[in-house]
C-alpha cells in the first residue's frame, strides 16, 4: 500500500502562499538590514534606521511603523499615568498596567517576526499614521 504525503510545500522564491496571500521574502536580508529591522521596533532606537537608512523602502517602512509604535506608547503612558491620579481608578489600572505593557512587548515581537520574514503588517488602529510620513 502506497503512503500518502501530507506534507505542506513551501511556495518558490517570489510565489504567492495561496493559503494566506503572503509573499515570501525574495533572498536572504543583508546582515545590516536586519539589524536595522530589529532597531525598527525597538523603541526610540527607531530613529536609527529612520535617519541611517537610505536605499531601503523596505527597511524605511518597518522603522516609520515603529515610530509610530512608540508614539502610541509614549501616549498611553501619559494617559495611564493620568488616570494614576484617580483614586479608585488606580488601584485597578495599576494591575491592568502590567498586562498591557506585556501586550506591548508581545507586539513589538510579533512585529520583529513579521519584519525579518519580509512581511509589510500594519499595526492595527495605529498602522495607517506610518504611510502618512
Amino acid at each position: 500500500m502506497a503512503e500518502a504525503d501530507f506534507s505542506v510545500k513551501e511556495p518558490a522564491k517570489g510565489e504567492v502562499n495561496q493559503l494566506n496571500g503572503e509573499s515570501k521574502p525574495e533572498g536572504k536580508r543583508a546582515s545590516e538590514d536586519v539589524v536595522f529591522l530589529v532597531l525598527a521596533y525597538f523603541g526610540i532606537f527607531a530613529l536609527i534606521p529612520f535617519f541611517v537608512v537610505k536605499n531601503n523602502d523596505y527597511v524605511k517602512w518597518h522603522a516609520k511603523q515603529g515610530l509610530v509604535l512608540v508614539a502610541f506608547e509614549i501616549a498611553l503612558w501619559i494617559a495611564l499615568m493620568i488616570i494614576g491620579f484617580i483614586p479608585i481608578l488606580n488601584i485597578i489600572f495599576a494591575f491592568l498596567g502590567l498586562f498591557i505593557w506585556l501586550g506591548v512587548l508581545v507586539l513589538h515581537v510579533f512585529c520583529i517576526i513579521k519584519a525579518l520574514k519580509g512581511e509589510k503588517w500594519h499595526v492595527p488602529l495605529i498602522g495607517n499614521y506610518a504611510d502618512k510620513f
